[in-house]
């Protein structure tokens, strides 16, 4: 296990480390806090309740800090999301899903583009993910997706005038580790593995080497900035994530979210 720990952080740093080069004096540095609230349309697949679509709107949160000097990018984030997932016409297939998401990303500025209202940045992510359902009829059982990966990423960012900016964020987890629940979810071997050592344990209890072969995580983010003062941003943001696990327990959906926020630059 530990082994599996060392090659994903090896592999992140070297994500980021490519393009974390010596830079020169630094001109611009800012700061930016994001503040957000949004609808998540979710549709999903999972073999652990049936092969029938879940599908609900969510409730979503999003915050994020951000560093930019001239030549690079770097910026933390996290969201929350519950809701109801359920199948139109089945009084029993409805579940609770909560979701949360921990991203680190680091990008680097192309410099040979040569546009003075485009930028473009590349780099790597290091992502941690957690996805759990529990089933609203006690008859079914709760199972959970955890994901510790690292991976690509990019960013373009195009200046319209002085007031309205439009970017474009795209991620992808490469490699990492998956923490599932066995086939059906809450089994007898994981409830003595939560009763004898607790929740987090059973939780963590059957990692798996995850990679684009296996476990797909890829997220598209679009966002509209309109500027209302120097120091304040309002925003829009659209994004559209792609999820599929395969065996054992194969889940897959989408995620489109909506969300308008306040972005802050100090």
């Amino acid at each position: 296990m530990k082994y599996i720990f060392l090659y994903i952080i090896s592999a992140s740093l070297f994500s980021v480390g490519a393009f974390a080069q010596i830079e020169g004096k630094e001109a611009i540095i800012l700061n930016k806090l994001y503040v957000a609230y949004g609808q998540s349309y979710n549709l999903k697949l999972d073999e652990t309740y049936s092969r029938l679509p879940k599908n609900g709107f969510n409730h979503l949160f999003n915050l994020r800090y951000e560093n930019q000097k001239n030549a690079r990018v770097m910026n933390f984030q996290g969201s929350f999301m519950i809701g109801t997932l359920k199948t139109k016409g089945n009084n029993i297939n409805i579940i609770n899903d909560y979701a949360g998401n921990l991203k680190f990303r680091y990008l680097k500025k192309i410099n040979n583009i040569d546009l003075s209202n485009l930028s473009v940045y590349v780099g790597g992510n290091l992502d941690f993910r957690a996805d759990a359902w529990f089933p609203q009829n006690a008859e079914l059982r709760y199972a959970w997706d955890i994901n510790l990966g690292t991976g690509f990423s990019t960013s373009a960012r195009y200046w319209i005038n002085t007031k309205l900016t439009l970017q474009y964020d795209f991620d992808i987890s490469l490699i990492g580790v998956l923490w599932r629940s066995h086939n059906n979810g809450q089994q007898l071997i994981t409830e003595e593995i939560q009763l004898e050592n607790g929740i987090i344990a059973s939780a963590f209890e059957t990692p798996r080497f995850s990679n684009v072969i296996n476990t797909s995580y890829i997220d598209n983010s679009f966002n509209v900035f309109y500027s209302v003062s120097k120091q304040t941003n309002i925003y829009y943001n659209f994004a559209v994530s792609y999820r599929h696990i395969k065996q054992p327990l194969i889940k897959k959906g989408y995620e489109f979210n909506n969300t308008i926020g306040i972005v802050f630059n100090f």
